[in-house]
């Protein structure tokens, strides 16, 4: 018979033979299970012993068990196992010692009565042999002296002792006396005094802090469960920081008893973006099904993991989370895979679904105050796959007002320590039909924005506009009011940790900007204060359901041109209402929404707004009322969102609880139709 290779070598040998492979972010798998070294006893008959079977999910203590199941069975005097990786499975040959008459033990086992019944014999001695320390063992073994003898309870107790982790064979003896007792003796083989403890391959942490976490000290007795994968206090430390590819790459115990231990911590060699195969694999594609339209340089901007460190859980979970902030992406998998030739090394694949960012829509509505209101919008928060916003916009109505618009923004310029940059142009005319006597009725502006901003991390921005206006002011008699130009500076600060600008389910964004403008060839100047407060958070059905929350102030100092008074009413502030229906001086809206997402394509919305905007009925704001919150229009509303291959759609129905003005009877509700959500 070969030599016997003990519990603990069978433990050692498993760590070797496993470091090749195995990673703490795969998942492997049982494969061929086959016997080695069998004289009477048919393989199939020993594999329905075993505890595991083809397909059952892989651990080093698997091979623990299959040893101890075998071991236990009383027709089998040794196991040794020896694994192997295919793939994603690990094949295990498994070579058995046969006890002399194997078969012939075998039958007879198997014709016993069930281990676990009482027997006629009483237990008269337990004994452990080869321990120097009895008495921490002896209580753990269940059979226990005067009470009657179990068979089940011999077999549990050598699992027990071998469990422990301090032995490397664990062989129980029962002896039957002519008195009908027994006695139970458990022959063990201590697990070696370890003289030196050696970690190598540690790039994080010293060598004497991973002994430390390992927990096997010299001069004492090994502990093998010290050294399983499930419970090795390293590869614990690692992954408690976040260092999950970490693992034991080999463990070697020297004739001295000096325990080697080497590790691999998971170096990140490559990362790449891949889009996402929505096609069937039998399939042909084209190039431009497989290549993403966004630049690599908005993904490495953004991303917290890079080539040359140690993975870090934490750095893909923050790559992933700043992705989603863009808004540009619905749908972010990392993939996982070893190196080819260097088992430190791992690259690591982020799979993208890019959300339709591109949309050219028309749209139509129609409110009391503007008429019918139609326009044509060409949208792109992607523009030519840079990040950049891009927006080109044609509106008018039926009742003379008009507005178009073009503009540029870029959030973070490339090349850049998070700067921004952005232009606009605009012609915009607006104009009241119910305007009498002198008040104004047409108010047209052409004018330009440069905007330039600096983001001082990935939450906070700072940003200043620079804005040049022609404005002509025009009465209800046709005579013009006014006629200036005007300048205005608007620096602003903004707060953003949403988990996604596009639909947000979590986190806060708020602006505070204060806009100074001087009219030129006019001695007025004006100022203009305003805070915009956002909050996002799912319920209890989690992501399936978000409240939102908006809440702005605004305020203007003295010199403030009729033309620029805040205006306040419609898609964008208090359904129920016309557009504008509210306009002053000072101003004041809170809009609550609830957001549930029927499916992938569609999402209701039930709102409650209210607010107002005030002024006297002369020049001078009503400053009073303001402050006091006074006279709240309120609406609410039902409505649906939904997301189409030309980007998403927004429909919804306010209806007004107030009257526009005190006393007068309410309107009927409004109907509203815009693209992306309110806020």
């Amino acid at each position: 018979m070969r030599n016997k290779i003990r519990a603990f070598v069978v433990t050692v040998s498993i760590f070797v033979a496993m470091n090749a492979a195995v990673m703490a972010e795969g998942n492997y798998t049982v494969g061929e299970i086959t016997f080695s070294n069998l004289k009477e006893l048919p393989g199939g008959f020993l594999e329905t012993k075993l505890p595991v079977k083809t397909g059952d999910s892989y651990s080093n203590k698997s091979l623990s068990d299959i040893y101890l199941a075998l071991k236990n069975l009383g027709y089998v005097s040794n196991v040794n196992i020896y694994p192997t990786i295919a793939g994603e499975k690990v094949n295990l040959v498994i070579e058995v010692d046969e006890a002399n008459g194997a078969l012939n033990l075998a039958k007879q086992v198997e014709s016993k009565q069930d281990y676990t019944q009482k027997t006629e014999f009483k237990v008269t001695s337990v004994e452990i042999t080869g321990a120097k320390n009895t008495s921490d063992y002896i209580s753990k073994i269940p059979a226990k002296v005067g009470e009657y003898f179990v068979p089940q309870d011999v077999i549990n107790g050598a699992k027990a002792l071998f469990e422990t982790g301090y032995f490397e064979s664990v062989d129980p003896k029962v002896e039957r006396k002519a008195d009908n007792t027994v006695s139970i003796n458990y022959v063990v083989v201590e697990n070696p005094i370890i003289s030196k403890v050696s970690v190598s391959g540690q790039t994080l942490y010293t060598e004497e802090q991973l002994k430390e976490a390992l927990g096997i000290k010299e001069g004492e007795i090994l502990n093998g469960n010290l050294l399983d994968p499930q419970n090795n206090g390293i590869i614990k430390k690692y992954n408690a920081d976040g260092y999950s590819l970490a693992r034991v790459e080999n463990i070697k115990i020297e004739k001295d008893g000096a325990l080697l231990v080497s590790l691999t911590e998971g170096i990140v060699t490559g990362i790449s973006y891949s889009k996402v195969n929505s096609k069937k694999e039998e399939e042909r594609r084209n190039p431009n099904q497989t290549k993403l339209r966004t630049q690599n340089y908005v993904f490495e901007r953004v991303q917290k993991l890079h080539e040359g460190q140690v993975y870090n859980k934490e750095n893909v979970e923050g790559t992933i989370r700043e992705l989603y902030r863009t808004g540009l992406f619905t749908s972010i998998e990392p993939v996982f895979k070893g190196g080819e030739t260097n088992p430190n090394e791992r690259t690591v694949e982020f799979l993208v679904e890019e959300r339709p960012t591109a949309s050219i829509n028309g749209s139509i509505s129609y409110g009391t105050s503007v008429g019918i209101v139609g326009g044509i919008k060409f949208s792109d928060t992607n523009f030519m796959g840079k990040g950049q916003e891009a927006t080109f916009n044609v509106e008018m109505s039926n009742k003379g007002s008009k507005t178009a618009e073009i503009g540029l923004f870029d959030p973070w310029i490339k090349g850049t320590d998070r700067l921004q940059g952005g232009w606009s142009v605009y012609w915009k005319e607006s104009k009241d039909e119910d305007a009498v006597d002198s008040e104004l009725m047409k108010v047209r502006k052409i004018g330009t924005r440069l905007t330039l901003g600096k983001g001082l991390n990935d939450k906070i921005y700072v940003r200043t506009a620079l804005r040049f206006e022609n404005v002509r002011e025009q009465e209800a008699d046709l005579d013009v009011r006014e006629k200036y130009n005007l300048v205005a500076v608007t620096p602003s600060i903004i707060y953003d940790t949403r988990n996604n600008s596009f639909n947000p389910q979590s986190g806060i964004y708020s602006t505070a900007s204060y806009e100074f403008g001087e009219l030129l060839k006019d001695p007025r100047s004006y100022s203009q204060v305003e805070l915009d407060l956002r909050a996002y958070h799912r319920t209890f059905f989690k992501d399936a359901n978000v409240m939102a929350y908006r809440a702005v102030w605004g305020y203007t100092g003295g010199g403030t041109p009729e033309s620029l008074r805040f205006s306040v009413g419609g898609a964008e502030s208090i359904r129920g209402y016309d557009s504008g229906a509210f306009d002053g001086y000072n101003k004041f809206h809170l809009s609550i929404e609830n957001r549930t997402q029927v499916n992938k394509f569609m999402q209701v919305v039930g709102f409650f707004d209210m607010g107002n905007a005030w002024q006297t009925a002369g020049a001078e704001p009503d400053r009073e009322s303001a402050n006091q919150f006074k006279d709240l229009k309120k609406g609410v509303g039902v409505g649906v969102r939904l997301n189409t291959p030309v980007g998403p759609l927004r429909f919804d129905y306010g209806w007004p609880l107030d009257s526009v003005i005190a006393g007068e009877k309410k309107e009927s509700g409004k109907f509203y139709f815009s693209f992306g959500q309110t806020f």
